[in-house]
């Protein structure tokens, strides 16, 4: 296994984990904050979604530097107005309600932006409408509290499995960090057999191999 090299300063959006412990999302967080800007909205408008990414990643490791958050969530046409509505202006940009239908209505890998105007922070927002990773990444969704209120966090096995898939894209060592940071401090995995059966279909058991080790 490689060392990875340390990734910036990092954002304290969730607290540090204790290996195999789970703990609330209680821990003061910057303003801005991505969980609030972003996350917060999409509970409030009763739109189903998971905080996936590097920000989900840290909820399972430890705080790295981010200035995104990834969101995969299910959408329908009819929640366009109610995503604009949440996100309007002078606070965010949100695309025009044709181009969030034209990636609504993409087969997959459906993408989106929202941005907060006066932080410049991002949200990557991806439809899973037809995407039974997402399907099966919501049935199995944690629930946690912050001190703005509730938000849905994805599995492990999830951001673990997009993380592999993002790395064999664009090659970004990032996604191994994060990776490596995940099982250091939770090696045991509940859903391991999710992950595998997905690692072979995307033929993703090289870049698996490299962790193999810790989870052994």
């Amino acid at each position: 296994m490689p060392a990875f090299p340390p990734h910036g300063e990092p954002i304290p959006i969730f607290p540090k984990r204790n290996a195999k412990k789970s703990l609330p999302v209680n821990s003061p967080a910057p303003e801005p904050n991505l969980i609030d800007l972003f996350a917060r909205p999409l509970h409030q408008a009763g739109i189903r979604y998971l905080v996936a990414g590097s920000v989900g990643s840290m909820h399972y490791s430890e705080p790295r530097l981010t200035l995104d958050i990834d969101i995969p969530l299910f959408v329908t046409p009819k929640d366009i107005p109610t995503i604009i509505h949440y996100f309007s202006e002078p606070d965010y940009y949100c695309p025009p309600a044709d181009v969030i239908a034209s990636e609504i209505a993409r087969d997959c890998r459906g993408h989106f932006n929202i941005i907060h105007i006066p932080s410049g922070l991002k949200a990557d927002l991806y439809p899973g409408n037809r995407d039974k990773t997402f399907a099966w990444a919501w049935q199995h969704r944690l629930t946690e509290e912050t001190p703005h209120g509730p938000i849905h966090i994805a599995p492990v096995e999830y951001i673990i499995l997009w993380k592999m898939i993002f790395y064999q894209e664009g090659k970004s060592e990032k996604h191994l960090r994060d990776i490596q940071r995940i099982l250091d401090i939770q090696p045991c995995l509940t859903h391991q057999g999710f992950l595998e059966e997905n690692i072979m279909v995307r033929s993703l058991g090289a870049i698996w191999t490299q962790f193999t080790k810790l989870i052994s």
